[in-house]
């Protein structure tokens, strides 16, 4: 009798060990799950180089953009005496040619086809910076969160902290050389306050951003407002995973015009 009860203790033992095991194994593979990227780069050098083929004395190829969760995968140009009113390239372009990584990158595409006060999401037929439009949607501000810009041989990836519509006037797209600091705190400062959103993701004047911005008639067509992504570098002791996301105060604005908004419609206005 001893005997079995011994075997059956022992049986008793295995079983809990094997328990334990799955317990320990289940729980590792959650918290690498948790911990683990939502957001992979992609080199875009090769792309770079052959859109370098096509350079001329006007414009130059500086860099590659990507914009997660939309078919934004473009060559940034380097066009200081350009004139982009009525250029129909599929590209986006900035007014800087840094060596290196600028403190405050701003990119500049255009936005022909959504313009609307109920923009479109993700549409297929948007070519250049329409689908910028689609992070008035919270859920797919939620799902997409990250920037890629491939520069100087490097693919850098930015997390979304805000988006803002900003009159024009107040956005430096012709910006030449390094921020200072006071600049940064006012870029912050602007870009945050001015959010429709609220991402759990901290920022300060040490680190780095991209900023894309592209018109919208959703204020109507005689106010100078942009829609603005506004992210910072991803640190090198954080991982690239998703932020909570909630409306901030100046959603009810978006709300209020998206009930009374006109459908899509194409126009030429940029």
């Amino acid at each position: 009798m001893d005997k079995k009860r011994k075997r059956k203790g022992e049986k008793v033992d295995i079983l809990s060990i094997i328990m334990l095991l799955l317990l320990i194994a289940i729980g590792t593979l959650a918290f690498e799950l948790k911990n683990s990227t939502d957001y992979q780069t992609q080199s875009r050098e090769l792309e770079i180089k052959e859109a370098q083929n096509n350079d001329n004395n006007d414009k130059k190829t500086v860099g590659w953009l990507r914009v997660q969760g939309t078919n934004i995968d473009l060559p940034i140009i380097y066009a200081p005496f350009y004139d982009f009113a009525y250029e129909t390239g599929n590209f986006a372009w900035t007014e800087a040619d840094f060596k290196e990584l600028n403190n405050i990158v701003y990119i500049t595409g255009h936005n022909i086809k959504n313009m609307s006060a109920r923009p479109l999401i993700a549409d297929e037929s948007h070519d250049r910076f329409e689908q910028l439009m689609s992070y008035v949607y919270v859920e797919f501000a939620k799902e997409n969160q990250f920037i890629q810009y491939t520069f100087n041989g490097e693919d850098y990836l930015y997390r979304i902290y805000s988006i803002a519509f900003i009159d024009e006037s107040d956005i430096d797209m012709y910006n030449r050389g390094e921020y200072t600091k006071d600049d940064m705190n006012r870029f912050i400062k602007t870009t945050n306050e001015k959010s429709i959103y609220k991402y759990d993701v901290d920022v300060n004047n040490e680190d780095k951003f991209i900023s894309l911005n592209t018109c919208t008639n959703m204020f109507g067509e005689s106010e100078n407002i942009r829609i603005t992504i506004n992210a910072r570098l991803v640190r090198d002791d954080e991982k690239a995973k998703l932020a909570q996301v909630k409306k901030s105060e100046q959603y009810r604005i978006i709300d209020n015009i998206m009930e009374g908004g006109d459908s899509d419609e194409e126009t030429d206005e940029v």
